[in-house]
């Protein structure tokens, strides 16, 4: 087995992969592990979870103390994780690469930082956070806290997202970086991580002795449309019905095709129907025109971008990559979509 680098005290120190995991069997938390050793918690986490750097910082005679179970559900593994500082302390936890995993995580206590590299937005009780598949991340603790975490590796997630929007995935799914309240159907979709929780801990649960994938259909689903991502103009009004072939493959193309410059034209001949066999589709199944649906997506792309962006990055260099020419069109649809500027979006990220 691979050996991993764990951070223990201001030492850096090599241990072996744990062999064995610390999951419950599918319907039911694991029982607690609680520990203050640094090494037993980086390695059992790290193996459950994904592979990470942790520091345990105190100044206090007693350690740092933290207390971690697990729970799997199909596609769907739940960690429940909570740290004691017992006084001042602090937690760094450091992700070189997701490895094909999305997490969510929900503050229920304490005082915690995230980011990518850096750990630098404040992440507060009450909130949700999704780390995206494949992408660094970086959390600071500096009080007593606990969280729950939903880990899904990417391919499950994006086969949910097929399901939900009938079509392909022509890129990879992004969820927005930043914490958000849990407040509308984020707040719904945290209401039932609560009773997941709670049925996980009976003798019998009810979530896991729904049939095969039912109960990780209903819960990937709701994520998806609670919080946004680069495909949520799919995911506004989803339908569980067939879309036709020439409006999938109208919606395929310019999901493939959206910097390159197109026409409506273009699109009927792609669909190989009428104008207006195309715009009574597009209207039917995605509730807009398909140079709607077009600028949509190009807008959808431009805020995950503005969002990520490298610092030497500009509002107008994302615009024409995103396939805008006209940036002051580009600037009132993007205040009009996402209720902000795009030069703001920039600022804040």
């Amino acid at each position: 087995m691979l050996d991993e680098t764990i951070v223990y005290g201001r030492e850096i120190a090599r241990i072996p992969k744990m062999a064995t995991s610390h999951a419950g069997s599918r319907g039911n938390w694991s029982s607690y592990f609680l520990s203050s050793d640094t090494k037993k918690t980086q390695a059992l986490v790290g193996q459950n979870i994904v592979d990470h750097t942790l520091e345990h910082r105190s100044s206090q005679k007693r350690p740092v103390t933290v207390r971690y179970r697990s729970a799997s559900l199909g596609a769907l593994t739940l960690h429940d994780m909570a740290y004691s500082m017992f006084g001042e302390g602090e937690v760094a936890i450091n992700v070189e690469r997701m490895a094909h995993v999305y997490l969510c995580e929900i503050n229920l206590s304490g005082d915690m930082k995230v980011g990518l590299k850096t750990a630098d937005k404040a992440f507060q009780p009450g909130e949700i956070y999704m780390i995206n598949a494949d992408a660094p991340h970086a959390k600071i603790w500096r009080s007593d806290g606990r969280q729950i975490m939903i880990k899904v590796h990417r391919k499950d997630m994006e086969r949910a997202l097929e399901k939900l929007t009938g079509l392909p995935i022509q890129e990879p799914l992004m969820f927005d970086p930043h914490p958000r309240p849990l407040t509308g159907m984020a707040a719904t979709f945290g209401q039932m991580i609560d009773v997941l929780s709670a049925d996980l801990d009976l003798e019998t649960s009810y979530f896991a002795a729904l049939p095969d994938d039912a109960a990780e259909n209903l819960i990937l689903g709701l994520l998806l449309q609670a919080l946004p991502n680069n495909y949520s103009h799919l995911l506004a009004n989803p339908s569980t019905t067939v879309r036709p072939r020439h409006v999938r493959h109208a919606a395929e193309y310019i999901h493939a095709h959206s910097p390159d410059q197109m026409t409506l034209d273009e699109l009927v001949a792609v669909a190989g129907v009428s104008k207006r066999s195309l715009h009574s589709g597009f209207r039917k199944y995605y509730g807009v025109s398909p140079m709607s649906y077009l600028r949509n997506v190009r807008l959808d792309r431009a805020r995950l971008s503005l969002k990520e962006t490298a610092s030497e990055a500009t509002v107008t260099k994302v615009a024409l990559e995103c396939g805008f020419n006209h940036l002051g069109k580009f600037a009132g649809a993007y205040r009009d979509r996402f209720g902000e500027l795009p030069s703001e979006t920039l600022q804040g990220s």
